[in-house]
């Protein structure tokens, strides 16, 4: 409860020797934002850990930055990273955003609340692994089956250990940046964001120093995507944070290999779940705010029973027909069948489908017409980008694809993009298809709400589901969509990175599907070395190298001495 170190495993895996994975996960940032700190000169750490830039395409001079990769949709943060460490697709993962309905179970899950203020599922996300018992898929760790731990990341079943900073402490950040939002107030709060971040640092060096490096080690720093959120300048607020917070944080890790004499064994990767998307912080924006004039007053027009904005409804508000789920510039809508439950009072048979002309085309309707002309709900209008829906399919099959409703029917949406190009939503069809084609499709809703959203867009035709921020993201646009996904190491070259990184993806463009690919490929990637005399090189002289970390007497808290052999 004090922080620290938790056992997940039963059985410990032995320590192992290198090659090491060191993966450094940065909530809420986009690749242009990253590189704009790294070129900075103000983030030393991470400028020295890629080395000078050789060219285009990605090749520096020790690290290997993969072009063009793009997120998940939603390009929000649980489902980020559930298909980052399982590497599968929303569908088939079954964690399909930061809240989601399951219909089999007549049950809401909010491990990041967004359309509710209820925080019991972020704290059994923070203090009992919510998330890695509603995946589907196998984590990266089950699969790598190597000593593993990750910090503070809600993702981490299977790995050996996972440190975290006071739970209680972060609930109740989590319950005050959720009541909240960016207030006037915003820069005090940013403090204990950074200090979220700072703090997690010396936890998970302890556990190192206690039990020996892990083969792979996950490095999370959620206060990024927090102090954006609320910052009244969210781009260059980012900028600013990770040179003056996350870069000496990184550091500080880098110290700790360098002291253990392994970093010259250690691969180090940084990715990210999303970028971020300045929006005005007003309920004209934030569509989530007031649900009696937003996605609920519409289904309500439609005929629906709505579900209330709650984690929990009572024992006598269990008649609902349509539920919602929030994800910043998408919307999830889950209908019922409404001849199961006609009149009020009555409990809707959710594991049966919706009807897909009596429940889903009126819903689908009522928003295109809202967004179009104002009617049925006047304040919707304007607002959305596009609706998607599909044919409901039987329980026990894989969901059908979203397609795109016109006004008058479903147009899939290769054909619809095929007459209206839509290049500033980033490979929509594929993205698609990840969120809603699979045995758990249907935990992204029968309709799909995409907001206008975009920096192609002024700010006051941005919009998003969710309490007033300063900015937002879950969009397919490239300043939400475009992440990083950068390999270094500092005795191996970008041109040799690539090369390993290539193999390991394959033909299909990058993605966040690709991050488990490419550490099973690292990990296997050379014959294992045995760990060197800690401080030294393998001949024994004090190790040093191209991206080597500063030294523990400028890097904070980094350890100033080295810790010992025997942990190994």
């Amino acid at each position: 409860m004090s922080g620290g170190e938790k056992q997940v495993k039963h059985h410990l895996r032995p320590v192992e020797p290198g090659p090491y994975v060191l993966v450094f996960a940065f909530d809420g940032v986009g690749i242009n934002q990253l590189m704009e700190a790294i070129n900075s000169g103000q983030a030393p750490a991470m400028a020295a850990m890629l080395g000078k830039p050789e060219g285009s395409g990605g090749l520096y001079e020790h690290a290997y930055s993969v072009p063009n990769t793009v997120t998940i949709l939603p390009s929000t943060t649980i489902a980020a990273w559930s298909a980052i460490f399982t590497g599968a697709p929303t569908a088939w993962n079954s964690v399909s955003g930061n809240e989601w309905f399951a219909r089999e179970e007549m049950k809401f899950y909010a491990p990041a609340p967004v359309s509710v203020s209820e925080m019991d599922d972020n704290k059994a996300m923070i203090m009992d692994g919510l998330v890695g018992k509603q995946l589907k898929s196998p984590t990266l760790f089950q699969q790598a089956g190597v000593k593993s731990a990750v910090s503070l990341n809600a993702v981490y079943r299977g790995a050996d250990y996972f440190t975290v900073i006071d739970p209680v402490s972060m609930v109740e950040l989590y319950t005050e940046f959720i009541a909240k939002g960016g207030g006037e107030n915003a820069p005090g709060k940013a403090d204990i964001y950074e200090k979220m971040d700072q703090d997690s640092v010396p936890k998970l060096l302890d556990s190192m120093e206690k039990h020996g490096v892990p083969k792979i080690q996950v490095v999370y720093f959620p206060g990024i995507d927090l102090s954006t959120h609320v910052a009244a300048d969210p781009l260059p607020m980012e900028v600013s944070y990770l040179e003056r917070v996350t870069d000496p944080l990184v550091a500080q890790v880098l110290a700790a290999y360098k002291d253990y004499g392994i970093l010259d064994q250690t691969y180090v990767m940084i990715i990210a779940d999303h970028g971020h998307t300045p929006v005005l912080r007003d309920p004209q924006h934030a569509l989530g705010a007031d649900p009696d004039v937003g996605p609920a007053a519409v289904v309500k027009a439609a005929g629906f029973r709505p579900r209330k904005f709650v984690l929990n409804p009572g024992a006598n508000e269990q008649d609902y027909q349509a539920a919602f789920a929030y994800q910043g510039a998408i919307g999830y809508v889950y209908l019922a069948d409404r001849s199961t439950c006609p009149n009020a009072g009555t409990t809707c048979d959710w594991k049966r489908p919706p009807r897909y002309k009596q429940d889903v085309l009126p819903v689908a309707r009522a928003f295109y017409n809202s967004n179009k002309i104002g009617r049925p709900n006047a304040y919707m209008k304007g607002k959305l980008d596009l609706i998607f829906a599909r044919v409901p399919t039987p329980p026990g099959k894989d969901t059908n694809e979203f397609e795109i409703f016109d006004g008058h029917g479903l147009v899939p949406i290769w054909e619809y993009l095929l007459f209206h190009p839509r290049p500033d939503l980033i490979q929509l069809d594929r993205r698609m298809r990840w969120l809603s084609v699979g045995p758990w499709g249907d935990r992204s809703g029968d309709i799909l709400l995409l907001t206008k959203s975009g920096l192609n867009r002024p700010i006051q035709d941005r919009y998003y589901f969710s309490g007033p921020y300063h900015s937002w993201h879950g969009s397919a646009s490239p300043q939400d969509s475009y992440v990083p996904l950068i390999v270094a190491r500092e005795n191996y070259s970008g041109g040799k990175l690539k090369k390993i990184v290539d193999k390991a993806i394959g033909p299909v463009p990058p993605s966040h599907l690709s991050l488990v690919p490419v550490v099973l490929g690292l990990l296997v990637s050379e014959p294992p070395i045995a760990p060197a005399v800690p401080g030294t090189d393998q001949g024994g002289a004090p190790s040093a190298g191209p991206f080597a970390a500063p030294s523990p007497a400028t890097a904070g808290s980094a350890p100033s001495t080295t810790p010992a052999a025997k942990s190994q």
